[in-house]
């Protein structure tokens, strides 16, 4: 497996990328530094025929009845499996980042009661197809990596086979510009979670219990719980062990392991959302600063005023069990193009 220096290991051994600098970096940046990032389309209007007379009426009777006995009898795709169908999440407080509870991080403590406005999500993370459509008609640039081997595009067409699958090899740009196109937005970190946990708090989408088979991660490759203490064991997984195996068997390019989107119904979050654990990690509108929590407003808070990193949520199909916890944290570079990470758009309900 080609080392990709955009996904990394742990949040607790991140991989340093060494990149010239003009002046040196305060200590909090250098510290985030050595923790790298891993990660409404309205219905149609249809017209309806007028009654043109009483032949013309039991013509479009019978017309109607064949259409529904035969949709009676076939495979249906519902406007539920849409991947630009997006779900309301309504206005109230929901429980943000997580308590000491020894597997939680210092960037998301500590614990709070956030309010945040109503608003509307995509169910799914974007696709290849839907950011073709994108490209084809803004020329938008395509994705890409710095290794060819970990792109996912070739000559402006998505990889055989991927359509469904979430785009990735996206900068925080790329996905802004989609949205935009689509006349939505990134959602902020606040938003993106309480879609993910609802107002329980719980721990994963689908409840508080670990479970490999619900999300797309290292775990549900390997068949088991994984988990990664440092940097090197995650290497030691990815690069020479059963994920280079199992990647090199099953993964794009032998490669990439996303799978298509909405893979995992059984993990979908309280409010239907789907892959909010796993398959990628998603940017979101905020920047990231490792302590925000202490400081952050209460009501709809938009995030800090940051300069180095953007917010990433979710965990990817590279990350263990810990970081596929919906309180979280993971960043990037707003130009990084990784191979796990992806996006989905938001927009405010009114």
């Amino acid at each position: 497996m080609v080392m990709n220096s955009n996904d990394s290991p742990t949040k607790k051994a991140r991989r340093t990328r060494t990149r010239p600098t003009k002046a040196a970096l305060p200590h909090h940046a250098l510290t985030v530094l050595k923790k790298r990032a891993g990660l409404l389309v309205l219905p149609s209007r249809r017209s309806h025929p007028r009654l043109r007379d009483r032949d013309g009426a039991i013509t479009d009777f019978l017309a109607t009845a064949l259409i529904v006995l035969v949709l009676g009898h076939a495979p249906v795709v519902s406007a539920s499996s849409l991947p630009d169908e997006t779900v309301l999440i309504p206005a109230g407080e929901f429980f943000m980042g997580s308590p000491a509870d020894g597997s939680s991080f210092d960037d998301e403590r500590p614990q709070r009661k956030v309010f945040v406005s109503s608003f509307r999500i995509h169910r799914h993370e974007v696709t290849n197809a839907g950011y073709k459509r994108f490209v084809d008609e803004t020329g938008h640039r395509t994705p890409s990596h710095e290794k060819p081997a970990l792109t996912l595009w070739l000559d402006g067409e998505p990889f055989p086979g991927s359509e469904q699958h979430p785009v990735v090899n996206v900068s925080w740009d790329d996905a802004l510009a989609y949205c935009r196109w689509l006349g939505m937005r990134l959602p902020t970190e606040a938003e993106w979670e309480k879609a993910a946990r609802g107002t329980d708090g719980r721990r994963y989408p689908w409840g508080n219990e670990w479970d490999p088979h619900r999300a797309n991660s290292a775990s549900y490759w390997a068949d088991r719980t994984i988990e990664f203490k440092d940097g090197e064991e995650w290497k030691a997984f990815w690069m020479t062990g059963d994920g280079a195996r199992i990647a090199r068997e099953r993964g794009f390019k032998g490669e990439v392991l996303t799978l298509p989107v909405g893979s995992f119904p059984e993990g979908a979050s309280p409010y239907g959302l789907l892959d909010m654990a796993g398959n990628v990690s998603e940017w979101v509108q905020d920047w990231y600063e490792p302590y925000s929590y202490l400081q952050a407003p209460l009501s709809d808070p938009p995030g800090p005023d940051g300069r180095l990193l953007k917010v990433v949520r979710g965990g990817s199909w590279l990350k263990p069990a810990r970081n596929l916890r919906t309180s979280d944290r993971d960043y990037g570079f707003p130009t990084d193009r990784a191979t796990g990470i992806g996006f989905r758009c938001a927009q405010d309900a009114w």
